[in-house]
């Protein structure tokens, strides 16, 4: 009795360590398609965890999560079993693995030991010691050879950056070697960290010299309102005017977005799935806090983090809405369209491990239908974006090539903004914005911007040839 209460108490203390807490994510991020930045946020905020250990804690959970193909293909070479080993062993031994062959700061011996004694929390005592086993082989034997280049280049890529073959395949099929390479290898860098400046309350001189004042680095972007943050871990509400709504953090290629829509003071403006309320709070504030934008999103309980964001931003102009009402029209509406997320894979490492190739015409239907909806809410004269993070066409150029043939009252408006977007490489021939992850240093998005005739027998400037 006195030996099982003794090991419940070293259960419970060695789960709140850093590698324990990181297997307990991982378990939630595989086991029921948790996502691991939200777990993260949760555990890590009452851990009560020194700086070193949040980080090594973020460092295991995402580096596993980013690098399970790879480690999963080596690990074959060392589990003798057929059968794949059970959910929480096989997370524990990736745990390992990553340590051993990819960190290099941690000591072979202390990655076997510490990841045992974690495993003492999930595991019991015949797994532990196949743990212990394999780990120690692996520590021995280092990485088995990549797979053959020159004889299958997909499956050595897929192998060597850790992602679906069928998304390697893919890829190559359309940009090449050397770009899905430079891809694959952007989606597993660290991303660079960016604000977008509240121009309603600050501007961005002033944000950068605030910062830089604290000894945290910042560089101006392309955009009116981007900086590149070089503060490495932090708390956010901690940072020099994070709290007071001074800027939000947004990769370029996301506040493009708000930028092509173009939304004028006074104006009224949908987002049709606005959560977390990102690019709902950009369009308020282009709008220089005037007007009103409706957010909506089908997930009401999400409706919240748009309503705190808009408050932390102090922009009263933002109201949260569970439904569209049928008269509504707005001069502008914007549709950011749940997709397979395929352009935002180093934010989101989960991402390639759950989209399966029927999922993107699955995905084209559902974002077709909701674009249908949203533009009958777009006033004559007005404008209608419909954007993804994926870089997958079916859901892409497919869907917006399919609205423009079903609805011949709106007409593409290609080019940039009126407000000093720039015009580059960004834009394709055929009137679509797009950009790729590590092309240049930001996530992966596409856009389409329309204009709704203002009757039906008004020509486009195209069909005027203007």
């Amino acid at each position: 009795m006195r030996k099982n209460a003794s090991a419940s108490a070293h259960s419970r203390r060695g789960s709140w360590n850093a590698r324990s807490l990181a297997v307990r994510i991982l378990n939630r991020v595989f086991m029921q398609a948790a996502w691991a930045e939200e777990l993260l946020e949760a555990y890590l905020g009452r851990a009560g965890f020194n700086p070193a250990d949040n980080r090594l804690c973020r460092e295991l959970t995402l580096g596993v999560i980013k690098m399970k193909g790879f480690l999963d293909w080596c690990l074959e070479a060392f589990c003798t079993q057929r059968k794949t080993p059970p959910p929480r062993l096989l997370n524990l031994l990736r745990l390992g693995a990553y340590q051993l062959l990819l960190l290099d700061k941690i000591p072979a011996h202390a990655a076997v030991h510490e990841t045992v004694e974690a495993g003492k929390a999930f595991l019991p005592l015949p797994q532990l010691r196949m743990l212990n086993a394999v780990l120690r082989a692996i520590a021995q034997e280092g990485r088995p050879p990549l797979p053959d280049r020159t004889k299958d280049l997909a499956q050595y890529l897929a192998v060597r950056y850790s992602f679906p073959l069928y998304i390697v395949r893919r890829w190559l099929e359309r940009f090449g070697e050397a770009a899905t390479e430079k891809m694959m290898a952007a989606a597993n860098d660290p991303p660079p960290l960016w604000a977008r400046v509240n121009a309603v309350l600050t501007s961005p001189a002033q944000v950068r010299a605030r910062l830089e004042a604290q000894g945290l680095p910042c560089l101006p972007g392309e955009l009116p309102a981007a900086l590149q943050l070089g503060l490495g871990a932090f708390a956010p509400a901690d940072l020099p005017g994070f709290s007071g709504g001074e800027w939000y953090f947004q990769d370029p290629a996301g506040q493009m977005i708000g930028w092509l829509a173009d939304p004028q003071p006074g104006q009224v403006c949908l987002d049709w799935c606005s959560a977390p309320g990102g690019k709902a709070t950009h369009l308020a504030e282009l709008m220089q806090g005037s007007g009103k934008v409706w957010a909506f999103d089908v997930q009401a309980a999400k409706l919240k983090k748009v309503a705190d964001n808009a408050r932390r931003l102090r922009l009263e102009n933002v109201e949260t809405i569970e439904r569209v009402p049928t008269a509504l029209r707005a001069d502008r509406v914007l549709v950011d369209a749940p997709c397979s997320g395929l352009g935002t894979l180093r934010r989101h490492a989960e991402g390639r491990w759950r989209v399966q190739v029927q999922d993107h015409r699955r995905l084209a239907q559902t974002q077709l239908k909701i674009l249908q909806q949203a533009a009958r809410h777009v006033r004559p004269g007005g404008h209608l974006v419909y954007a993804t993070c994926t870089t997958e066409p079916e859901e892409n150029e497919g869907v917006a090539r399919a609205f423009g043939r079903q609805h011949p009252d709106f007409y593409l408006q290609p080019g940039p903004g009126s407000r000093g977007i720039p015009d580059s490489s960004w834009w394709c021939p055929e009137g679509f914005f797009r950009t790729y992850p590590g092309f240049p240093e930001m996530d992966g998005m596409f856009a389409a911007r329309w204009i709704k005739k203002r009757s039906p027998a008004v020509r486009s400037p195209a069909q005027a040839g203007g």
